[in-house]
Parts: C-alpha cells; structure tokens; sequence
C-alpha cells in the first residue's frame, strides 16, 4: 500500500472534474498552524463535514491534494507509513503496484533532509489497517513573541569580552525543516493518535509545546549574543541584521537543545522590539570607551579637558591659590609629556622647534 502520483501542481482540469471528493487541509488552517488532521473537501471547494469521527481517515483509492508549502504525513496506529512534500495530487491504494510509492520529496530541500528520518521511522502496516492524514505547515511561522522578565548576562566581544546584562523583547520565526522528527518527538499525542482536537497553533497559549519552544528560545539568547557580537559588532548592530542573529540563535537553541535533530525546527529570523543594557551595564559601556579615547592624541586632548574641568571646580571650591598652582603644574606636566610626541594634543599638529640660541662669542679686546 502506498501512494500514485497522478499530476504535478494545483488541482485543475480535468482532475478537477474527475475529482468530485478528494483530501486536503481544512480551511481552518492557518499561518500558525503547525499541523492539522486532512478533511475530505468537494470539487465545488466546499468541505465535507459529515461524520467527524472520521475525519482524517483515508481507504482504498482516496484522493490527495498537497499544496505547495505543505507536507502530507499518512498513520496507522500512530506510527508514519507515507510522507509526501511534493506538491500535487495521489491516490492511495492498498494494491500492491510497483510504482507505487511511500515517500514523495522531489529534488528539492526536503529530499536529502527527511528522507534518513522517515526510514528510520515509517512503518510497514498492512492493508486495510485504519489510516489517518495529517498535513505539516512548512512555512514560515513568524510572529511567535518572546521577552526576558529578568535580564540576561552574556560577554560582550565588542567591548572587550565584559559581562553585561540585557532585557529584550521582540518576535522570532521558525519553520519545519525535518516534519517527520515534528510529527514523531513534538506533536502532543492526543493529535498524533487522531483522537482529539483537529489541529494544533503555536501562539494560542497552549502549554507543554509552546512552554518548551519559548524557553529554548529565551534561554539561547545569551549564547547567541556573545557569539554575535565575538567578531566585535553591536547589539545595535542587530535591528539590521536579524537574519544573521538569527543563525546565531538557531546555532544555540540546536547546541542546547537540539531543535534541529531531535524536532526538526529551525529559527530562521529574529526581531527585537526592544533590546536594552540595565544601568549598570551602561555605565561599563560608558567607561569602556572613555578608555579607548584615552589613547593617542585624541586621549590626551580629553585628558587635557578633564583637568580643566577639575582646575575649574577647584577655583569655585575655594582651594585657592595653591589648588590653581597645582593644576597649572599639572597642565603644564601634561603639555609637557604630549610635546615630547611632536604633536599639539589641542590642534592636532606637529610642534615647530625652537629656534637654536646664537652661540656665545668673546668681545673683541679694546685697543
């Protein structure tokens, strides 16, 4: 038993004229939906809802439509027997065909991503065992949001590996990249048995999945930022590069908890709404480049202007004669040490020497 391919693309033609009931995804289907139970729908479009305890199962010679950015998954006891991604339109038979086939991937993605996992899972059941139908959403599910109650502390590769701490809030994207290990490690069983609710929709609350994608997600941000920002960009850098954050995310979310080989997800994009250093954060950031200004001509022109300010409190303080003598002599050690380079630390240009003093020359005796 398994699956003929009888066209390629979306139901038209003929077929849709031979086709008067054929199996799809229900209507209730959404962006969201990361899997839903196959209903039987009519050439005229119009779902056929008639004996719901039987929605989903599928017989000798049933009708298929797999529409592009879908996967179609075929149970028998809870275990896969088919998995078909290429789009187009199968019949099932229980007839034993030779062309007949368990798996369609086409040349695409999906041919070398799933195909290890479905050997490894599918199932060799007889005929006439009942069989139910499930379709996988292999788009884009974006739009899931995430934020940190708490900040989150990672090291900091553009400021010389410093431990900040950040809060961030914002949506991330995912998609199934491997649907048969979806199906198999994270579908609650209710629906992978067919027994209870029709479909399951991230973003609607719902505990045990959501709980566990969301705090994978979270708690990857902090390896990502460190690994972000290691070749020294910003987390300011972010806004504009969220697809490349988002590798790094997805780098660490597979790193601690497997998404990839063990459910078969992927983070494919990031979007921060907010992602903001706490106070104390801020002001390492602060001293930080305070002390790459300290470097060269342009340290010591700010170092100049620090002991200015300081020469001025201390006038408005009262310290008095002595307090101005001793920033005069420490402005004049500055100045000193700075010429010694050649360079005017103020204007930024070379000292001019000065001019050699006439040497010393015997008066003329008088005659």
């Amino acid at each position: 038993m398994a699956f003929l391919k009888a066209f390629g693309g979306a139901l038209s033609g003929s077929f849709a004229n031979q086709w008067l009931e054929y199996m799809a995804p229900p209507s209730t289907m959404t962006d969201h939906t990361l899997i839903a139970r196959a209903v039987a729908v009519k050439s005229n479009g119009s779902e056929n809802n008639d004996g719901e305890e039987n929605a989903g199962i599928i017989s000798n010679g049933s009708k298929f439509m797999v529409p592009e950015g879908t996967c179609l998954i075929t149970v028998e006891n809870g275990a896969i027997v088919s998995v078909i991604a290429e789009p187009g339109g199968y019949t099932y038979t229980t007839e034993n065909i030779p062309e007949a086939r368990s798996m369609f991937a086409g040349d695409g993605f999906f041919a070398s991503t799933f195909g290890s996992s479905f050997k490894q899972f599918k199932f060799g059941g007889q005929p006439g065992n009942q069989q139910q139908a499930f379709y996988v959403n292999l788009k884009d599910i974006m739009g899931l949001p995430y934020g940190t109650q708490n900040p989150i502390r990672y090291a900091d590769g553009k400021f010389g590996g410093a431990m900040l701490a950040v809060t961030s809030n914002g949506t991330y994207t995912i998609k199934v990249v491997d649907p048969v290990l979806m199906f198999k490690n994270l579908i609650p069983v209710d629906i992978a048995s067919g027994q209870g609710r029709g479909q399951f929709d991230l973003g609607e609350g719902d505990g045990g999945v959501e709980e566990s994608l969301f705090s994978g997600f979270v708690g990857s941000l902090a390896t990502a930022l460190s690994a972000y920002t290691k070749g020294g960009k910003s987390i300011d850098d972010i806004q504009g590069g969220t697809v490349e954050f988002a590798k790094s995310v997805n780098e660490a979310v597979e790193a601690n908890y497997q998404w990839g080989t063990k459910y078969g997800l992927a983070v494919v994009n990031v979007q921060p709404r907010g992602l903001d250093w706490d106070e104390t954060s801020a002001a390492i950031v602060q001293k930080y480049t305070t002390g790459m200004m300290m470097q060269g001509t342009v340290g010591a022109a700010y170092a100049q202007t620090q002991i200015a300010e300081g020469f001025n409190a201390a006038g408005q303080n009262g310290a008095g004669v002595n307090g101005m003598a001793m920033g005069v002599g420490m402005m004049g050690g500055m100045q000193g040490m700075v010429g010694n380079t050649g360079t005017n630390p103020i204007a930024g240009q070379p000292q001019q020497p000065a001019a050699p003093e006439a040497p010393n020359t015997p008066a003329t005796p008088a005659e």
